[in-house]
């Protein structure tokens, strides 16, 4: 009730404001140069790109500033993910995001604490009412940084519809970033998708040729084929000023003038990611790492985002010719077109189609339940994409799960049997690079369990090192009154931290935890008050099969 009459208070307290200002003009998050290091709707490694990325100069503490009026609405702080980030709902129905800051503004700040000092834990999450912490156009709400699952400083920038929570694309109505330049080809491939389809005397999936027309146009080598065909491209969009391959906005096909498949990233859906795989040669991203995107759409392929006009894939037929048409486009309407002749031809086979792997075939669309004289293996239903082969066994007390270069769409459950002594025991799963890596310490019933996407040779290890604690500082005394923070590295080289809790003099204390530097960071401000001269700081670490470490500090502050 309270939530609802303090939103009636805020609408009403703005109404006036509302009626002599334009809702969409939003303003800048950031005031620095715009140059981007990521697109909305970019295709990542395992998610579809819900925002915009805003390159920071290489560096963090930038003031990020509210685009528009509204109320913060929710705060989260995370280890991994956006790490700190700030969620502002805005009167004209949309959310604007602010993703992994390293720190927030005073006002802010003071509620996260007091929120992290009550829960006893530096992760946290809030959710706030319309009165609580209001924010007027260009006010000061956090500072960039690079926490969370940031690989460099910059600023993750987000638009979301407020009641689905559906992101939406930002450069389509409220930014104009200056880009005059027009999205890249870089490759064309056709695939023989029937069984007797040919492409160029193969049966292969292959790379074609193109040359450079002018600059929107290009024109590609001629194909011969019959059958079942689809084609795919490797693309990518740069700004101004910048050498960052960023995603594209939209891919449109057509054949013969007749528009046959299209996307445009203009609204996704966070469940959307789940479909990433089907979107690209995902075989060949995994051998090569270069993303293919297919401008044919597979039965597993539930994308919204696709225009509904055809699967995109070409029927050849004998003595018949075909203008296929692929046009792609950046947000500011910069297009490059790819212009490809088909010519049906009958054709001898050259290169034969691959022949698949050896195993068992997992189909889609039931599950499978194999079992062990001391492990077990269970995928589901629609566990796979696509039919494919898994190489499957239990040898030597090791299960083996292996498939080459396949997406797996749900998790499949594993169990080995437990050993009569379990002190540092886990189950752990070996990669082709022999590097054993921690699943899980669940037990049930004796066994260890684990569900998990990942792929390989599959046993039961042992961890008994217990992790290490690390001053990152020099004390030379203890007299600290000059340190305005204490650092640790934590680590375990084993099978990682799983938790961590620091006091001072017996009170909690909050810690701040960056995985990617394995450091523990405390920070002598106002929110924790040290009473006296001595003190006293315990920090304990434990791993994710409880071993654990404590390190004490002794020190001297005024």
């Amino acid at each position: 009730m309270r939530g609802s009459l303090g939103l009636f208070v805020f609408l009403i307290s703005h109404v006036l404001c509302a009626q002599n200002n334009d809702l969409h003009d939003y303003a800048l998050p950031i005031d620095i140069p715009i140059f981007l290091s990521g697109t909305f709707g970019e295709l990542r490694s395992t998610n579809i790109h819900a925002g915009i990325d805003i390159k920071t100069q290489g560096r963090e503490g930038f003031p990020i500033k509210a685009v528009s009026d509204g109320y913060v609405s929710r705060i989260k702080v995370s280890t991994y993910g956006y790490g700190k980030a700030i969620y502002i709902n805005h009167l004209d129905g949309n959310t604007s995001v602010y993703a992994h800051l390293k720190k927030f503004s005073s006002a802010i700040e003071k509620k996260v604490r007091k929120k992290q000092y009550n829960a006893e834990s530096f992760e946290i999450e809030l959710f706030l009412n319309p009165e609580e912490l209001p924010v007027s156009k260009n006010q000061i709400i956090g500072f960039s940084g690079n926490t969370g699952g940031s690989f460099g400083p910059h600023l993750h920038f987000e638009l979301r519809e407020t009641i689905s929570q559906k992101p939406i694309n930002p450069l389509l109505s409220h930014y104009n970033i200056k880009d005059s330049v027009r999205p890249e080809i870089k490759a064309l491939f056709a695939y023989p998708i029937s069984e007797n389809a040919i492409v160029n005397a193969s049966q292969q999936e292959l790379q074609i040729p193109f040359r450079k027309v002018n600059d929107s146009i290009y024109v590609a080598e001629k194909i011969e084929a019959i059958g079942k065909i689809g084609l795919g491209i490797i693309t990518y969009d740069r700004h101004d000023n910048t050498y960052n391959k960023n995603g594209v906005y939209g891919i449109t096909a057509k054949l013969n003038g007749i528009q046959v498949k299209g996307l445009q990233f203009s609204k996704i859906r966070f469940s959307d990611s789940e479909y990433l795989p089907t979107l690209i040669d995902y075989k060949r991203y995994s051998r090569t790492r270069q993303r293919v995107q297919k401008l044919f759409r597979s039965s597993s392929n539930e994308l919204a985002f696709f225009n509904h006009v055809d699967d995109g894939y070409i029927e050849v037929e004998v003595q018949k010719n075909y203008a296929y048409q692929i046009k792609v486009e950046d947000a500011n309407q910069n297009n490059r077109y790819l212009l490809v002749p088909i010519v049906g031809k009958n054709q001898d086979v050259k290169v034969l189609q691959k022949k698949g792997p050896e195993g068992k075939e997992i189909e889609t669309n039931r599950d499978y339940l194999f079992l062990y004289d001391g492990g077990e293996i269970y995928i589901p239903k629609n566990g796979v994409y696509d039919t494919s082969r898994f190489q499957l066994g239990f040898e030597d007390n090791e299960l083996k799960v292996e498939a080459d270069h396949v997406a797996l769409r749900k998790d499949f459950q594993i169990k080995i049997n437990a050993p009569d002594s379990i002190i540092g025991h886990y189950l752990g799963v070996k990669s082709k690079k022999e590097k054993i890596s921690f699943v899980s310490n669940t037990i049930r019933d004796n066994q260890f369990v684990a569900k998990t996407k990942k792929t390989g040779i599959y046993s039961v290890e042992q961890d008994t090192i217990p992790p290490s604690i690390k001053p990152l500082q020099q004390y030379d005394q203890r007299w600290l009154s000059n340190f305005k923070t204490l650092r640790f590295r934590i680590d375990d080289k084993e099978t990682g931290i799983n938790s961590y809790h620091a006091k001072i003099n017996g009170k909690w204390a909050l810690f701040e935890y960056e995985p990617k530097k394995k450091e523990l960071l405390f920070n002598f401000d106002e929110y924790f008050t040290l009473k006296g001269t001595k003190h006293t700081l315990e920090i304990n670490v434990i791993d994710n099969v409880g071993n654990e470490s404590t390190h004490i500090l002794e020190f001297f502050r005024k």
